[in-house]
């Protein structure tokens, strides 16, 4: 009211005031209107912040991944070449040094030691092997002890053929690379492929009678009266007749060899019965004892003999024919050469050389053949060094050797079947023999890498001698005969399965040389591609370079 009442009474201050509240309201519009926008910049000038901070951002890793891209592509040639060049040089040693690696780890595998390969064939061979037996049925011995110019009539029989196996014992290795061991082998009798049965009579000479008057022809006359006496008592005769059983396995009693027990020593042989293999099935004394090398400290020994029955030189043949040498007859050092091989041949007492003859393919394997020759059992007179297989130094024609030492003084002669590459004065004493080297030949067959035998043809022949003495009857009016008895092949062939590994085997070296060859030229083609690529950037930067500086800058940078 007081307002009022002042504004009617003065109108011009009236119209002050008016003036006065209409600016004051003007400005308060434009301070609402500043702080309004004032308020509001800084929302608008943050956002228009992050956007650009986030577009330098996506422009820059645009710009690395670019040039990261840029980089990885200009730097491919050159990691490819640094990769080719490092497989290249490790091919290059794995070629030049895979068969020396091939060849220490079949060293390995081909030596006598504890789970090796040769020593799973070795303890129980998986190749199966058979002997045959062919005996000489004597069809004239009456006219033979009726005229003493009669030459014995033969007649072959057989074969009786047995599958051997062999198994071994008591294995006992030792400190100096060697191993004890004794085997026991086993033989059945195999009907389908004999020609013949054992109940098949064969008429033969009476051994234990001929072995007698041998052992005796340096005794006293008393001693050989007595022996007369007894041989009329005994009604003993120089031939009996025997199945083919009797005198392979089975045996046949004598009544000589009980006699045997009360004469000196050495008279007879220790045996109740006789039989060429009397005793010998499935007995594991009869070979003795073995102790061969390993081959674990150098594989040129493997399977060498070291000793025999505890010794390194026997009894029976003087000088160095007494010397157990050369291999134990189913393992021969590796890389095999054409010369000789020699093995011990426990049935007769005495190391066999066999001389290289040819190369032949068994079941697809390339194989050298090494055969027994006539130095076998050749004289001194023709092969000087056998000057001590002659017993008491009298050497007989050559085709025969003497192991009457290795078999109780009994008179046991080998040779090779029907005389083969004997002296024609054996052949001339009997008749019915036909000797062919194909049927006779002793060979056996050695893969020349691993020396794995791929055939085998163990050929051997028993001959008696009858030396004639006037003191005793039964021998007293014959002539002195070397008399073929028996004759037997121990044969073995490689499997074509086997012979497929052999194959693969031998040829490993090769197929890994030349795989390594071959990633050594694909890694060389690797370099020499990048040498190319980094050749021709090169070229094009330098020729970017000369038009536009900066560029050569960036290139150098990213480079």
């Amino acid at each position: 009211m007081f307002i009022f009442a002042s504004s009617m009474e003065r109108p011009g201050y009236q119209v002050k005031m008016t003036s006065e509240i209409c600016d004051v309201d003007d400005s308060a519009k434009e301070m609402s209107s500043s702080s309004t926008t004032d308020s509001q910049m800084p929302l608008m000038e943050d956002h228009r912040s992050e956007s650009a901070t986030t577009s330098t951002q996506i422009h820059d890793l645009t710009d690395e991944h670019d040039g990261g891209r840029r980089r990885m592509g200009r730097s491919w040639p050159r990691c490819c070449a640094i990769s080719g060049l490092v497989t290249a040089v490790v091919c290059a040693i794995l070629a030049l040094t895979f068969p020396l690696l091939y060849h220490a780890i079949l060293n390995y595998e081909l030596s006598l030691q504890k789970g090796t390969f040769t020593y799973k064939m070795w303890e129980e061979p998986p190749i199966d092997m058979y002997i045959k037996l062919y005996f000489f049925n004597i069809t004239n011995s009456e006219e033979i002890l009726e005229n003493n110019q009669a030459k014995p009539v033969l007649q072959q029989c057989g074969p009786y053929t047995f599958k051997e196996s062999h198994h071994r014992v008591n294995i006992q290795p030792h400190d100096n690379y060697t191993m004890t061991y004794q085997q026991r082998r086993v033989w059945h009798f195999v009907e389908e492929l004999s020609n013949g049965t054992l109940a098949d009579n064969i008429t033969t000479l009476n051994v234990p009678l001929v072995g007698a008057t041998y052992t005796l022809r340096f005794q006293p006359l008393w001693y050989k009266v007595g022996f007369n006496r007894i041989v009329r008592l005994l009604g003993s005769q120089l031939f009996v007749t025997k199945n083919a059983s009797e005198l392979t396995f089975e045996g046949y009693a004598d009544p000589l060899l009980e006699l045997g027990k009360r004469l000196p020593p050495g008279t007879f042989p220790p045996f109740d019965k006789f039989g060429w293999f009397y005793q010998r099935n499935n007995s594991e004394s009869f070979d003795g004892v073995f102790n061969v090398f390993t081959g674990a400290d150098h594989i040129s020994k493997v399977g060498e003999m070291d000793l025999w029955n505890y010794s390194s030189h026997t009894n029976f043949y003087e000088s160095y024919c007494g010397m157990v040498n050369g291999s134990f007859g189913e393992a021969w050092a590796p890389r095999r050469n054409k010369t000789s091989i020699s093995m011990y041949v426990t049935d007769i007492c005495r190391s066999v050389t066999l001389d290289y003859e040819k190369e032949v393919i068994d079941a697809g394997v390339p194989a050298y053949r090494y055969t027994a020759t006539e130095k076998v059992f050749a004289n001194a007179t023709v092969h000087p060094d056998n000057w001590c297989f002659c017993s008491g130094g009298a050497c007989n024609p050559s085709g025969i050797g003497n192991s009457s030492t290795c078999r109780f003084g009994a008179p046991v002669f080998t040779s090779y079947p029907h005389f083969y590459l004997a002296d024609p004065y054996y052949i001339d004493q009997v008749e019915g023999l036909r000797p062919e080297k194909d049927l006779h030949q002793f060979y056996i067959d050695l893969e020349p890498e691993m020396a794995v035998p791929t055939s085998v043809r163990a050929r051997l022949q028993i001959n008696i001698l009858i030396e004639p003495d006037i003191d005793i009857d039964a021998v007293r009016n014959l002539n002195r005969t070397f008399l073929p008895l028996v004759w037997f092949e121990l044969s073995a062939d490689l499997t074509p399965d086997l012979g497929v590994w052999i194959n693969l085997a031998n040829r490993v070296p090769v197929f890994g040389t030349a795989a390594f060859f071959g990633f050594l030229c694909l890694s060389l083609v690797a370099v020499a591609v990048s040498g190319v690529f980094l050749v021709k950037r090169r070229s094009r930067t330098h020729a970017i370079a000369s038009v536009d500086p900066a560029s050569k800058e960036s290139d150098m940078i990213d480079s």
